[in-house]
């Protein structure tokens, strides 16, 4: 993308006030051009089937939309059919492996909703130039060397049995079941579950399930 070129932009959120609240921010910048809003992930890829912007802003939860869903499956789905279209996703989620997993999906960049919101002004002056956005502190969070550490190669860093034991805990087994399963003491199954965490970037027990199921890792 040029830094001369206006952009196209097309809004996708499912609160009304919030998209007319992004618009009038994006109207600040005679750079951005709002082409569409949209209210629901089947509008936009309608939209998108008629007329392809150059940037989706989407929020990253809209529940509802049996067709497409919401979430990484949608950011997915855009990823795939629409490779030409850069994507700028809006989101309450902090949890740094949603985070990296949508730049390793392809997004242009991830803007807080708890963050001020002229940091979107300049994750789209960023695009303009062809560069990412990173909010504040995910390099610091997620980075290994300086340089971002993808989902595979997290995942490729757990050893067998450290795997064995996450994938046995996010189908529901507990730390005792799973010392039982494996012959091993509940100390050392203990140590191992933390030390897959450590590696993916897990905080608690909630952010590591629910990473694991929204990836399908198992």
């Amino acid at each position: 993308m040029m830094p001369s070129k206006k952009l196209r932009i097309v809004l996708v959120d499912d609160h009304p006030l919030v998209l007319m609240g992004i618009r009038e921010l994006l109207a600040q910048d005679i750079h951005l051009g709002v082409e569409a809003m949209v209210s629901t992930p089947s509008e936009l890829v309608e939209h998108l089937g008629a007329s392809e912007p150059d940037i989706v802003v989407t929020d990253y939860s809209m529940p509802g939309d049996a067709r497409y869903g919401d979430g990484m499956r949608f950011i997915s789905y855009l990823r795939r059919h629409f490779p030409g279209v850069g994507i700028i996703v809006l989101t309450m989620v902090s949890n740094p492996m949603i985070v990296s997993s949508l730049y390793d999906a392809g997004v242009l960049g991830v803007v807080m909703k708890q963050d001020n919101l002229d940091a979107l002004l300049v994750a789209l002056a960023l695009a303009r130039r062809g560069l990412r956005y990173y909010p504040p502190g995910f390099r610091r969070d997620m980075s290994v060397g300086g340089e971002v550490r993808n989902l595979q190669e997290r995942v490729d860093s757990l050893s067998p049995r450290e795997f064995e034991v996450l994938r046995l805990f996010v189908q529901g087994a507990s730390i005792t079941e799973i010392a039982g399963q494996l012959h091993r003491s509940v100390t050392t199954i203990s140590a191992q579950k933390t030390s897959a965490m450590r590696k993916l970037g897990a905080q608690n027990n909630q952010e590591l399930i629910s990473f694991c199921l929204e990836h399908g890792l198992f």
